[in-house]
């Protein structure tokens, strides 16, 4: 029940902090409707337990008490049967003497032999029955036997799911605490060129550093100046030594000019930017380069000012979900 719980909270978490795109989050949804169909099934299981062994207990009564009804006649037919024989030894004995009697003496033996055959009768069926009653008994336990061993697949088979997404959470949050970890080691970098135009914000669990082209570049230009250099070199010591992250370098101008020269101006700052990175031992692997052009402002161009906040180099860092990915897929 905790575990459904933990996984009703997990997946929109993975969503948030993922950034996962729809398909893949509806791939995590439809992970966690098939734990609580199998959560559900086990439920439906024991409870179709529990009834077939409450009719084996009522069945084992009725056997028990069939056998009692059967052994009470058992010795009545045994009785009758001594009677028999006591009274055709007396007809045998008063045969010579009273011959006056035969006929009722008949009488009672014709009698004795019915309530015998009756005796007899219903002693077969009772023991039919009983045959019976034992055969069902046999079923039910076999049956039982059965859901028993399927009931314990599928224990087995839920706590193998549990420990999947136990270790599922412990991969998340591994890549929360380093991304949390990230987060703190751009706090000197932020509070040294805040003035300058570098901030950093947190958005759907990736972090987004945010450096306008005045602390970059001089206007229209792709060489990037010394006090750039400085805070890219600055940047790539707090980003090298971490594998679990990726980076992309994007690329923004405002929209003087013509979009197309914009675009090609924003993809060679991206392309500038990521060059500095990897000379200062980021890894050529983890940095994606890509040019936005004037497509993505965050002010409007119709103000100097605006024109100034869109001119900027974002860097997009984001946890490596590579592995998250396998897990899920393997699933």
């Amino acid at each position: 029940m905790i575990k459904r719980y933990l996984l009703s909270f997990l997946l929109p978490a993975v969503a948030l902090t993922s950034c996962v795109t729809k398909k893949e989050f509806q791939e995590m949804e439809d992970l966690k409707a098939y734990y609580e169909q199998e959560a559900q099934a086990v439920d439906s299981l024991q409870n179709e337990y529990n009834k077939l062994a409450e009719e084996k207990r009522q069945l084992e009564i009725e056997v028990r008490n069939t056998r009692l009804e059967l052994e009470e006649y058992v010795v009545t037919n045994q009785s009758l049967y001594r009677s028999y024989q006591n009274a055709v030894e007396q007809i045998n004995q008063l045969a010579q003497e009273r011959n006056e009697l035969d006929e009722t003496t008949a009488y009672e033996k014709t009698n004795l032999q019915k309530q015998l055959s009756s005796q007899q009768n219903y002693l077969d069926q009772s023991q039919e029955k009983l045959e019976g009653l034992e055969y069902e008994l046999y079923q039910k336990a076999n049956r039982l036997t059965a859901m028993e061993y399927d009931y314990s697949g599928m224990q087995g088979s839920l706590r193998q799911k549990e420990a999947r997404i136990t270790e599922l959470e412990q991969m998340l949050g591994e890549k929360g605490d380093n991304m949390a970890n990230v987060r703190n080691s751009l706090n000197d970098l932020v509070d040294q060129f805040s003035n300058r135009g570098l901030s950093v914000e947190q958005r759907g669990g990736k972090l987004y550093l945010s450096l306008s082209a005045d602390l970059l570049f001089p206007s229209g230009s792709t060489r990037i100046d010394q006090a750039g250099q400085e805070a890219l070199r600055q940047l790539a010591n707090a980003l090298k030594n971490n594998p679990d992250i990726d980076i992309l370098v994007e690329g923004h101008t405002d929209a003087d000019g013509g979009a197309l020269a914009n675009w090609k101006l924003s993809t060679e700052r991206a392309v500038a930017v990521t060059q500095i990175l990897t000379q200062n031992g980021v890894q050529a692997e983890r940095l994606t380069a890509a040019g936005r052009g004037e497509h993505v402002p965050v002010a409007s161009n119709q103000t100097a000012s605006g024109k100034a906040q869109n001119r900027r180099t974002e860097i997009v860092i984001s946890p490596k979900l590579d592995e998250v990915y396998e897990f899920l897929s393997n699933e």
